[in-house]
C-alpha cells in the first residue's frame, strides 16, 4: 500500500532566518493510519503540518519532498491544489470558537467546501448526513456558533473537514480548552472514524495523554526537529529522549505523588464564602433557567479551591456571583464575613479585594493597548494614581515578567500565551487583592508554560498571602496545586472535599465519570 502523505528530508525557513523552523523531516502515513505530532509551542509542528497543504506564509521556504498521494504538493499549479484542499486533505483548525464564521449558519458553513468542489442545489440532506456523522442532530445545520458548545463547534469543524471525503484529515490541537467529558467524545469520534472511513489521520498536540488515547504512532518534535519516532506504546512506555520524558512528565497522572505540588494545607478561616447561592436566567420568551442551584462553597485565607466540572455545569456563573457581577437570585455572598456592597462605590472597592483571571488571555488583552497600559488600566479605573509605573512593574516582576521595563511597550501580538498569560495575572496583581478567581489558568498552554503558571500562583500564595479559586475542567491541574476540590454538575456541588479525599476516593458518580474520562500516559516509572 503506497503512503497517502510522505514527507523526504523536509525543511522550513522564514524570510531571511538562518535558523530553519523545521529541519530535516522524514514521515510517512499510510491509508487507515493515525500519527500524532507532539511538541511544545514553537517547536515546528503546526509548521510541518500546514506544508502539507502549502497553507504557510509566503515568506516561508520548503525543502525537500511533500508528497501527497505521490504528488509534490510544492510543484502543484493553484488550480490543482485548491482541488487537493478539502477533497484530497483537510484540516480541523486549532480553535474551533473563533475558526467559525459567526454571522453564518453551521449548516451554510459545512456546505461551503461542498460547493467550492463542484457541488450544487439544495445541499441539506449532505449537511444532515454529515452532522449525523459527528453525532450532532440535523436541525442543528440552521444554529450559529454562539449558540453552540465549545464541544459542538469543534464536532462541525470536524464535519466541514470531513465534507469532501478526504483522504487524509490534519487535526491542528483538536480538543484544546474542551472539558475532559467533551475531549474524549471527540477523541472516540475521531479514532471511530478512522475506522470506519479509512482515512489517514495527522493529530497535532502538545498533550501526550492526548495522543496516546488516539494515535498509532507518535513523533516528538523538539526545535523543528523529529526527536523520537515509533509506535506509540513503545514511545510512551519507554522515551528515549530527554525532550520526550519531559513531555511525558507534565501532564500530572492524578493519584501520582511526583505532581503533586503542594502540602495540601487546610486554609484558614473562611475569607470568602457563597451561602445557598441560587442564581436563575430568565429568557425573553419566559423561561426560567437554574444555572446555580443552591451552592454553599468557602475560599479560605492563604487556601487554593479548585472548582471542576464540564462546560455548562454553572463554574463561571458562580464565579460571576462571586465577583459581585451577578447578583444572586437566593442565597449570599460574604466576603470577610460582611456581605456584598450594594452600592456601586462599595463594590467597586469590593472588586479590588478580589479579582479575577480570565480565561483567553489573547482574548482578554487589547491588541491596541501595550502590557503597561493593559497592566495599568485597574489602578486608572480605581482611581489609584500614586507611584503607577512602579505599581506596574512591580506586578510584572510578581508574574514573573522581568525586567519588568523590558515588557512595558510591548503589544499582546509579540508575546507568547505564556506572556500574555501572565500580564493578564499582573493586571491583577497590580490592585493587590486578597482573593484570585482565576478561570481556566492554563488552558491551551503547552507543558512547560503550564507548570511555569502553576508555580507562579503557589509562590504568589506563599509570598503575598493569596487565596485562589480555580475554575477548571482540567482535572490534573486540581492535582497538582489545589487544596480542595469542589466539584460542580447541573448547578450543584456534588462533591467536595480534600483533594485526597475527592479525587483518590470519589464519592458522587459525576465525579467518578470525569475521572474516567482523563486522558493518561503510559510512562513507565522506574
Amino acid at each position: 500500500m503506497s503512503p497517502i502523505l510522505q514527507l523526504n528530508d523536509v525543511s522550513i525557513t522564514y524570510g531571511g532566518s538562518d535558523e530553519p523552523a523545521v529541519s530535516g523531516v522524514n514521515l510517512s502515513l499510510e491509508p487507515g493510519e493515525t500519527i500524532g505530532l507532539a511538541g511544545e509551542s514553537g517547536c515546528g509542528k503546526t509548521t510541518l503540518a500546514m506544508s502539507v497543504l502549502r497553507l504557510l506564509p509566503r515568506t516561508a521556504r520548503v525543502d525537500g519532498e511533500v508528497l501527497l498521494d505521490g504528488e509534490d504538493v510544492r510543484g502543484m499549479s493553484f488550480g490543482r491544489l485548491r482541488a487537493v484542499r478539502w477533497a484530497g486533505a483537510s484540516v480541523v483548525f486549532q480553535g474551533a470558537m473563533h475558526a467559525l464564521n459567526p454571522v453564518r449558519t453551521i449548516g451554510e458553513q459545512i456546505a461551503e467546501p461542498i460547493r467550492l468542489h463542484g457541488g450544487k442545489g439544495d445541499l441539506s440532506e449532505r449537511v444532515a448526513e454529515l452532522l449525523s456523522q459527528v453525532e450532532l442532530p440535523a436541525e442543528r445545520a440552521g444554529a450559529y456558533p454562539h449558540e453552540l458548545s465549545g464541544g459542538q463547534k469543534q464536532r462541525v469543524m470536524i464535519a466541514m473537514a470531513l465534507a469532501c471525503e478526504p483522504s487524509l484529515v490534519i487535526a491542528d490541537e483538536p480538543t484544546t480548552a474542551l472539558d475532559v467529558v467533551v475531549q474524549s467524545q471527540v477523541l472516540e469520534l475521531l479514532k471511530r472514524l478512522v475506522a470506519e472511513r479509512g482515512i489517514a489521520l495527522v493529530m497535532i498536540s502538545h498533550d501526550l495523554s492526548v495522543l496516546s488515547a488516539t494515535c498509532s504512532r507518535l513523533a516528538v518534535m523538539y526545535r523543528g526537529e523529529v526527536v523520537e519516532h515509533g509506535p506509540t506504546e513503545q514511545v510512551m512506555g519507554d522515551p528515549k529522549h530527554e525532550h520526550s520524558r519531559a513531555l511525558a512528565d507534565a501532564f500530572p497522572t492524578v493519584g501520582d505523588p511526583r505532581f503533586r505540588l503542594t502540602g495540601g494545607d487546610s486554609g484558614g478561616e473562611p475569607l470568602l464564602s457563597a451561602e445557598g447561592v441560587a442564581v436563575t436566567f430568565r429568557s425573553r420568551a419566559g423561561h426560567s433557567v437554574r444555572a446555580v442551584r443552591g451552592v454553599d462553597l468557602t475560599v479560605g485565607h492563604n487556601e487554593i479551591v479548585a472548582l471542576v466540572g464540564q462546560s455548562g455545569s454553572g463554574k463561571t456563573t458562580l464565579a460571576r456571583t462571586l465577583l459581585g457581577l451577578q447578583r444572586p437570585t437566593e442565597g449570599a455572598v460574604r466576603f470577610g464575613g460582611a456581605g456584598l456592597p450594594t452600592g456601586a462605590a462599595g463594590l467597586r472597592d469590593y472588586r479590588r479585594k478580589v479579582q479575577l483571571v480570565l480565561q483567553d488571555p489573547t482574548g482578554a488583552l487589547n491588541p491596541r493597548h501595550t502590557v503597561y497600559e493593559a497592566v495599568a488600566e485597574g489602578l486608572r479605573i480605581h482611581g489609584v494614581t500614586d507611584g503607577e509605573p512602579e505599581r506596574v512593574a512591580a506586578a510584572l516582576e510578581a508574574a514573573e515578567l522581568r525586567p519588568a521595563e523590558k515588557h512595558f511597550s510591548r503589544f499582546p501580538q509579540e508575546l507568547s500565551g505564556g506572556q500574555r498569560q501572565r500580564v493578564v495575572i499582573a493586571g491583577a496583581l497590580v490592585l493587590e487583592p486578597e482573593v484570585l478567581i482565576a478561570d481556566e489558568p492554563v488552558a491551551s498552554l503547552d507543558a512547560t508554560v503550564r507548570g511555569e503558571i502553576l508555580s507562579l500562583l503557589l509562590r504568589l500564595r506563599v509570598e503575598r498571602g493569596l487565596s485562589t479559586l480555580v475554575i477548571t475542567h482540567d482535572l490534573g491541574l486540581a492535582w497538582n496545586i489545589a487544596d480542595r476540590v469542589a466539584v460542580m454538575y447541573r448547578g450543584e456541588i456534588v462533591e467536595l472535599g480534600t483533594v485526597e479525599q475527592v479525587l483518590l476516593d470519589p464519592q458522587h458518580d459525576y465525579t467518578k465519570t470525569l475521572l474516567a474520562a482523563v486522558p493518561t500516559t503510559t510512562r513507565r516509572v522506574a
